[in-house]
């Protein structure tokens, strides 16, 4: 899964060259209106859990954690056609942080970009990035604060699966949907937490993961995966109905 999902046209932030530049951030969230998948940091289970299915991606030290926004490439089920996200649903920091983002460099430095392609940028109206002054903005100060805090916390997340392969908890996972109305689904190509396996951790193992502070994450991995039905019900209502 590649981390530049979302992004056109990456571009550095140039205090000189970009020392203009405005930011719209009335434009909603039509960006992500294409993206069935959306990276979450652990740190954010706790009230994804509560929308989206959180299941595993990718093979090997690959795998990674995301929210389940539809079943079809291409249909994100929470953003509707004004492009607005879905009222009272937690929007994962992955979207918040766009269209910035943190580049990092061989030798581990960081430089903060942008999505030139996004339709917000205007040198009329918006957000300053820059003051008068060319310090940066108090926006811009708060934006990279909010782009290294996800850094870190998706540094930490890879520690987590880190973990959780360590312990052979991760297996690969099919999930059968069915509707009251006959219709049914398979949701697969993913991996879960083995519940099982989970159940069966030693004592000290179980310890780990909670003094890492990643237990809890587990717990609402697990919980979330019963949201898979809502969204089944969301991919039939949205479906076009079949002529004969």
């Amino acid at each position: 899964m590649s981390t530049l999902l979302l992004y056109k046209e990456i571009k550095a932030l140039n205090r000189d060259q970009h020392k203009a530049l405005k930011l719209k951030t009335d434009k909603g969230c039509e960006f992500a209106a294409g993206t069935h998948i959306v990276p979450l940091a652990g740190l954010e289970f706790f009230q994804a859990a509560r929308s989206y299915p959180i299941v595993f991606i990718g093979e090997g030290d690959g795998l990674s954690p995301i929210a389940l926004m539809g079943l079809k490439q291409g249909l994100n089920s929470f953003v509707g056609d004004s492009g607005q996200w879905r009222s009272n649903t937690y929007v994962p920091a992955f979207i918040r942080r766009y269209p910035f983002v943190l580049a990092q460099s061989d030798n581990d430095e960081f430089t903060v970009c942008f999505d030139e392609a996004y339709a917000g940028w205007n040198e009329e109206e918006g957000r300053e990035l820059f003051a008068e002054s060319g310090e940066n903005s108090p926006y811009l100060d708060e934006m990279i604060q909010f782009l290294q805090n996800f850094t870190a916390e998706m540094q930490r997340t890879r520690q987590f699966v880190a973990m959780l392969r360590e312990m052979d908890l991760l297996v690969p996972r099919t999930l059968k949907l069915t509707h009251v109305s006959g219709e049914s689904f398979v949701l697969k190509d993913f991996h879960a937490v083995d519940e099982e396996r989970f159940l069966a951790l030693a004592d000290e193992q179980v310890l780990a993961l909670n003094k890492a502070g990643f237990l809890g994450w587990v717990y609402a991995h697990l919980m979330s995966l019963g949201n898979a039905n809502l969204l089944f019900e969301d991919y039939l209502a949205n479906k076009p109905a079949q002529t004969h």
